[in-house]
């Protein structure tokens, strides 16, 4: 190392040491608040990465008049965004854990990109990650004023397994389309499909209806057939408790049926802050005699759309989330 390089370093890790707090999430009593660090999902393309915030930098370049280079601290300095948003893996199925919800820090995406100003021959970007993970997406979606960079996760610095130190939001999209590890964006004149939309996934990724349940909860890393048959035993009344989530149209409604999708009841919304924050439901059962009952759960969209009893195709609308309840 030379000394240029090494006088570098060390007044990097001084602004590092000097940036403020991050904010820490709040507690929340009901169910639906932001998943702790720790039991947040976690898939990835090959590793978990260790880059080191002092030499990491992300690059925008491609079709830009200005290509970026933006270290750490300057990203830090930018205006602070804090944004709730649930995230969602593509793979997810009804009732699935492959989905949390957490209070994210960072900055707008949109105002880097201007400053880097695209040039008209520009139509993707493609993301890049330090894993060697990459994905496409359409430039009139990078520049939606929704989107944004983030650096910290419920009041701490991004886990490793989570991105730190830098990851991309595209709200209302699977998590395959929001690299974690982020190093580049690249602007380019062409269409790219990235690692698993070349493995036949969706290239455009907008997340589907879907549902579930926090009360009564199923075991983790069950498969979908054990979600759909396990069986809870209950004390009656109960509170069945929810989510419920959907790409940029939001949720309208949740239904929930106790005889196997006969009849149907409205539940109570009590939580539905965005299209891009799960919707948290109840409903209170309370049976009149002892015995199993099936219960699914229909989440209806904003735009009139409802989960259908069975998932039609792989990318298709997801089906209704359901479990047996043993009344005692």
């Amino acid at each position: 190392m030379n000394r240029r390089k090494f006088f570098r370093l060390i007044a990097s890790a001084l602004t590092l040491a000097k940036l403020p707090p991050l904010p820490v999430a709040a507690a929340q009593d009901e169910p639906g608040g932001p998943t702790p660090n720790d039991l947040f999902y976690v898939t990835t393309y090959s590793r978990s990465p260790r880059l080191d915030a002092h030499t990491w930098q992300l690059h925008i370049t491609g079709l830009v008049e200005h290509p970026l280079s933006l270290t750490y601290s300057e990203i830090r300095a930018l205006p602070t965004l804090r944004e709730e948003m649930t995230l969602e893996c593509i793979e997810n199925p009804p009732n699935g854990s492959r989905i949390g919800n957490a209070l994210w820090t960072g900055v707008r995406l949109r105002p880097l990109l201007e400053r880097a100003q695209i040039k008209d021959k520009a139509v993707y970007a493609i993301l890049r990650a330090g894993d060697g993970y990459s994905t496409g997406i359409a430039l009139d979606e990078i520049m939606r004023q929704e989107n944004f960079l983030a650096y910290g996760m419920n009041g701490a610095p991004l886990p490793v397994q989570h991105g730190y130190p830098l990851r991309v939001f595209v709200p209302g999209k699977f998590g395959m389309k929001q690299p974690k590890w982020l190093t580049g964006i690249e602007l380019t004149d062409r269409p790219y499909l990235g690692y698993w939309e070349s493995r036949g996934w969706s290239n455009s990724a907008w997340r589907r209806l879907n549902s579930g349940f926090f009360y009564p909860p199923s075991p983790a890393n069950l498969s979908l057939v054990e979600l759909v048959t396990s069986v809870h035993r209950i004390r009656t009344p109960v509170e069945l408790v929810g989510w419920a989530i959907n790409g940029p149209a939001g949720v309208r409604e949740v239904q929930v049926s106790t005889d196997g999708g006969s009849t149907w009841h409205r539940a109570t919304i009590v939580r539905n802050v965005s299209p891009y924050v799960w919707t948290v439901w109840k409903y209170r059962f309370a049976p009149a005699r002892r015995g199993e009952y099936q219960v699914r759960v229909k989440a209806i969209a904003g735009d009139g759309a409802a989960q259908p009893p069975v998932q039609s195709s792989p990318l298709g609308p997801l089906a209704q989330a359901r479990l047996t309840l043993q009344a005692i």
